[in-house]
């Protein structure tokens, strides 16, 4: 009688960040196993935290840099000798800006409940149109998605409920706000609470990928604050940190 086939044991958390900074008191905690950082790109550490398995990924500094590192990790975990899996779940964690109203202080974390582009399109500022206006949708197949990008909210609700922390919607640009009036008219316009230069890259990957996404973010400043002065950094990482301890921990 044949043996019956192993069953693959759940994927990894792969835990997403830009830089390693901003993980930095989760890695302090994780017990690392593999570290294939040296010499090489994207910056990768396999390990354990908090009882799961984990992959670190820092990908670098924007929306292409993200989505390359997330599609070859996910394929690389895919394809590890058996049994193998690709990840159970993307959690992306860092630092981000508070759009005005939002309601959310210096060194406070937030959950995305939404992702949304706000670089594709036609045109600029006030004239600026999304995808709907060229008539093209995000991704191939499916029900049109445009430059509202879904995250995995049963998840991403259990998150914000463990970690004491908001749920809202986040915006992505490649350009970080120059100002208070332009971030006011993004807020106003798109309704929108937390600004990330990665995060609807991510969901998007994720989103073809088929892999749950949940976002976190510690806010450092104000949008369009560019007094550094005025940001806390430190205060934003460690709040995105504990709430992603706390998210791990239900997830």
């Amino acid at each position: 009688m044949s043996e019956p086939p192993a069953t693959a044991r759940p994927g990894p958390v792969l835990l997403v960040s830009a830089t390693s900074f901003e993980v930095e008191p989760l890695l302090r905690q994780a017990e690392i196993v593999v570290d294939a950082t040296a010499g090489g790109w994207p910056d990768l550490r396999r390990g354990r935290l908090g009882g799961a398995e984990v992959v670190f990924l820092a990908t670098g500094l924007g929306k292409a840099n993200a989505a390359a590192a997330i599609a070859a990790a996910a394929a690389a975990l895919a394809s590890r000798p058996a049994p193998a899996a690709p990840p159970r779940l993307v959690l992306q964690v860092g630092i981000g800006g508070a759009y005005p109203g939002s309601g959310l202080s210096l060194g406070a974390a937030a959950i995305a409940a939404s992702e949304f582009d706000l670089d594709l399109g036609v045109g600029s500022g006030e004239e600026w149109r999304g995808l709907e206006a060229l008539g093209f949708p995000l991704l191939a197949g499916g029900p049109p998605i445009y430059n509202l990008i879904p995250v995995s909210l049963e998840p991403s609700r259990r998150a914000a409920a463990a970690a004491a922390a908001a749920l809202v919607p986040f915006a992505t640009s490649d350009r970080v706000t120059a100002g208070p009036r332009e971030a006011g008219r993004i807020a106003r316009r798109h309704g929108v609470a937390v600004e990330s230069m990665e995060g609807a890259a991510t969901a998007q990957v994720c989103l073809a990928l088929g892999l749950p996404f949940v976002e976190i973010r510690g806010i450092s400043n104000a949008v369009g604050q560019r007094d550094k002065a005025a940001w806390d950094v430190p205060g934003a990482v460690t709040a995105a940190c504990l709430a992603a301890a706390a998210a791990l921990a239900v997830l």
